[in-house]
């Protein structure tokens, strides 16, 4: 992960120009990072799906949508130094093959299990796949186009991420075959495999002009650090938060600081660290990485309890909850085209400032919706705010990984860029794990207080219905006590054991067959308006630490390099 060097021994794909050959190699190139953040994101729309299917758990859910992420971050480094090794060109190969593969795995998936283990192999291939690519950009053009190229990276990988919903909904909704959530899985085989024909022919072979050994240590501790902080996240809430998972992620620091140690001293001995440590001397790219964690943790974090509060807390299809991300998606896209063709040049790191400054107006904005609409708050009032987050997000991924690697010198631009994706995928991981416990840890406590305001118009509804008024107290109580339970367990969509029928008394206090069927249907108006507005409160509140994120990026960006950097 040193400076790169192009293998031009061969030329790919035979006849036509090189400039032909050269745009064939980026679309591939493309593609497979395309691919790859598509399947961080496209999975949270079928969730809800999911658990139908397979009766997957709110943990399980969150293990789905960030086991890829976490498996990936844990392996991107060590990916990225197997291809300064043995070849870039080679790694991709392996890791596309590896990705259709997994991504069958993933479509054939018989339970929560199957599915969870073929996400984190998918994670780990794909690590494999997604380092070579921006190396492989940057010997692909001249140098002096490297922050385009970085550009086009960012704007393909922000296009991935907030595409991801529409597109899932699409499929899932198109039902191809009966398979509904699966073909979110199935359709990377041909894509994949297109994809590995086109790289085959005319990407060309990249490695580092050094010799590069294998870091297994500092792989090994890496990995284990990351571990440590993880998994505490991913299964705390649903363990209760015994003392060990404190220790856990207590752990990870000294095991973090183990872990540079021990790249100092190969460093310093010349034996091929994992990461060249001299990047930890200078603060811009220190504070880069921050703002790649906290930017991807914010995004990638808040798309998946969106996700769930549409579907689940608002009862909307599929398709509906995809066209309700929309405008994020088609701000996204106009934001990037723009600010990549005629404002980054201009703005530079301005520009990334202004994206962040915007996103937190925009999460602040969806917050104050919420808050004011209610259950009540429709697609297109969400519209405005979800535009203005999308344009944000366009300015910020198309400077923020030109102006990062800006920080750092030529010889250490591959070890870089392999950090900072390592870590912006370690970010959307986090995020995951974070909101997803913020989320349901506040509809748990939120639920009692929810069931209380629910209960006057359930009453009302009872007696309309001519149920005595001890039945009514029974019927409400039972209600309280269940929607508790449901909303404090690990799986929402599943009634707790002690939420059986509504089932008011016994002998001559029980109501007739019709008014029994009254009581069935006031119950269930009063879970939907109830869950309705837990939902929404839980994410209202959320979004403020979305916003936060945001704000604290917008402070961070101003010790960025004021520009990118012509490579020439």
């Amino acid at each position: 992960m040193t400076a790169i060097h192009t293998d031009l021994a061969a030329e790919p794909g035979g006849g036509g120009s090189r400039e032909s050959r050269r745009w064939w190699a980026v679309l591939a190139l493309l593609l497979a990072s395309f691919m790859d953040l598509l399947d961080g994101t496209i999975v949270n729309v079928a969730i809800p799906s999911l658990q139908r299917d397979l009766g997957t758990s709110n943990s399980d859910a969150q293990w789905v949508a960030s086991g890829y992420a976490l498996a990936f971050a844990l392996v991107l480094i060590t990916g990225s130094r197997l291809g300064d090794i043995f070849g870039r060109k080679n790694l991709f190969l392996i890791g596309v093959a590896g990705f259709v593969v997994t991504s069958a795995l993933c479509g054939a998936a018989q339970g929560p299990g199957m599915l969870i283990a073929a996400r984190v192999l998918q994670g780990a291939v794909a690590a494999l796949m997604v380092p070579q690519v921006l190396s492989t950009l940057m010997a692909t053009f001249p140098p002096k186009q490297g922050a385009m190229v970085a550009g086009m990276f960012g704007g393909v990988s922000g296009l991935a991420v907030v595409s991801g919903p529409l597109l899932g909904a699409l499929l899932i909704k198109a039902d191809l075959l009966g398979l509904e959530w699966r073909t979110i899985f199935l359709v990377n085989v041909p894509v994949g495999i297109a994809t590995l024909i086109v790289a085959a022919l005319f990407v060309q072979n990249t490695k580092s002009e050094h010799a590069q050994r294998v870091d297994v240590l500092g792989s090994a501790l890496v990995t284990v650090a990351m571990l440590l902080l993880m998994f505490p996240l991913l299964k705390g809430r649903d363990l209760g938060w015994p003392v060990w998972t404190y220790v856990s992620m207590a752990m990870s620091v000294p095991m973090l600081a183990l872990f540079a140690y021990v790249q100092i001293r190969k460093g310093r001995a010349h034996r091929s660290p994992l990461v060249e440590m001299s990047l930890f001397r200078k603060g811009p790219f220190n504070g880069g990485l921050i703002i790649g964690f906290l930017f991807f943790a914010g995004l990638i974090g808040f798309f998946f309890v969106f996700m769930l509060y549409l579907q689940i807390g608002r009862g909307f299809t599929v398709l509906h909850a995809g066209l309700t991300a929309l405008p994020w998606s088609l701000g996204m896209a106009i934001g990037s085209a723009v600010s990549g063709a005629v404002l980054a040049p201009r703005l530079g790191r301005k520009l990334l400032s202004i994206g962040a400054l915007v996103m937190a107006v925009a999460f602040t904005s969806l917050s104050l919706t919420l808050h004011y609409q209610g259950t009540s708050a429709t697609s297109w009032q969400l519209l405005p705010s979800l535009l203005l987050a999308g344009l944000g997000m366009g300015a910020v991924v198309s400077t923020l990984f030109s102006i990062v690697l800006a920080a750092v010198e030529p010889r250490e631009i591959g070890s870089a860029s392999g950090l900072l994706n390592a870590v912006t995928q370690v970010g959307a991981s986090a995020g995951v794990a974070i909101l997803g416990v913020v989320l349901f840890s506040l509809l748990g406590s939120q639920s009692t207080d929810m069931a209380d305001r629910a209960a006057p118009r359930l009453r009302a509804e009872l007696s309309a219905a001519h149920v005595p008024g001890p039945v009514q107290d029974q019927v409400i109580a039972k209600f309280r006590s269940c929607y508790h339970d449901r909303m404090a367990a690990n799986d929402q969509s599943v009634a707790p054991a002690g939420c059986g029928g509504a089932e008011p008394g016994d002998g001559e206090s029980a109501p007739p067959q019709q008014v029994s069927k009254e009581v069935t249907e006031a119950l269930e108006h009063a879970g939907a308006t109830t869950n309705g507005k837990n939902f929404t409160l839980a994410l209202e509140r959320s979004l403020w630490g979305t916003a936060g994120a945001m704000v604290l990026v917008f402070f961070l960006s101003f010790i960025l390099p004021p520009r990118a950097r012509s490579w020439g």
